[in-house]
């Protein structure tokens, strides 16, 4: 069985027909914040059209429960990962993926979707002030490098055990502070390196690492508006959670490169990661890592 995250591009791509329609065993999973992305704003239109295909093949589709509701959970198997599956989200979305197709559009409907788009308004308003200060945070990390080993970093050649055990201690920085603020804000003793690999924190922050050499290699920009800021984050916790299935289809490169990448490393570890199937989705291209 064939379980790929799919973000909000993938969702209308005409291949995702394809490898829907190719066995009953090919799924998707969207994330909680795939959802918000979809309905936080002209929610009715953006998910009639996000979900058209679901709504053909919607046994094929799941949806995630939300990050801190997992953030406790140790995923070491295949037999695990049902585990953070929302399953009352995923029937909601499949019935609504049918429901919204109908044209007109009832009263009943309409306003649900009103409710549902300033629900996940809300949501993404809150995740935009989490993330205002994230470039300055790239920035900051930044500093810890002399400039040869951000030369090092940005071409990928001649990396020295120095700047990889800087990368290492950014890494383990990040899994701390993420532990701390979101998750354990008590825990003063430190967790293997083994129990760490399980969980979403160490995941996601293996892929804010990842995130910050692809930043260093694009010329460390400093301009982004905080919308794209936003999406980045978003794309990190898709290419995060998607470490536990079979990986990510976007059209976003930089995405995907860093799925791809965090996947090797976890792999590299000996950390559970889901089968590799991405694959199977057609027209799937090769990523320049």
């Amino acid at each position: 069985m064939a379980i790929l995250l799919a973000d909000s591009n993938a969702l209308r791509s005409p291949n995702l027909v394809g490898y829907l329609s190719s066995s009953p065993e090919n799924l998707i999973a969207l994330s909680d914040l795939t959802l918000t992305e979809m309905l936080k704003k002209n929610a009715l239109a953006t998910a009639r059209g996000s979900l058209r295909i679901v709504s053909l093949f919607p046994a094929q589709t799941l949806v995630l429960r939300p990050t801190h509701e997992i953030l406790e959970e140790r995923i070491t198997r295949v037999a695990d990962v049902p585990r953070l599956v929302d399953i009352p989200i995923t029937d909601q979305v499949r019935a609504l993926s049918q429901d919204i197709q109908s044209q007109p559009t009832g009263l009943g409907l309409t306003l649900r979707m009103a409710a549902m788009e300033q629900d996940h308004a809300r949501r993404h308003a809150l995740l935009t002030a989490e993330v205002e200060h994230m470039i300055a945070g790239l920035v900051d990390a930044a500093k810890d490098f002399r400039a040869d080993e951000i030369v090092q970093l940005r071409t990928g050649r001649d990396v020295t055990d120095t700047t990889r055990g800087k990368l290492l201690e950014l890494l383990k920085e990040t899994v701390r502070e993420f532990i701390v603020t979101n998750q354990q804000p008590d825990r003063r003793s430190p967790m293997t390196f083994g129990e760490a690999a399980k969980m979403f924190a160490f995941r996601y922050s293996l892929c804010v690492t990842i995130y910050y050499v692809i930043w260093v290699q694009s010329g460390r920009q400093t301009a982004q508006s905080l919308e794209r800021r936003v999406n980045d984050v978003v794309d990190l916790q898709v290419a995060a959670m998607g470490t536990f299935f079979s990986g990510v289809v976007s059209d976003d490169q930089r995405l995907q490169r860093v799925s791809i990448s965090a996947r090797q490393v976890l792999r590299n570890w000996g950390a559970y990661v889901g089968s590799e199937l991405r694959h199977a989705f057609p027209g799937t291209p090769e990523i320049q890592r």
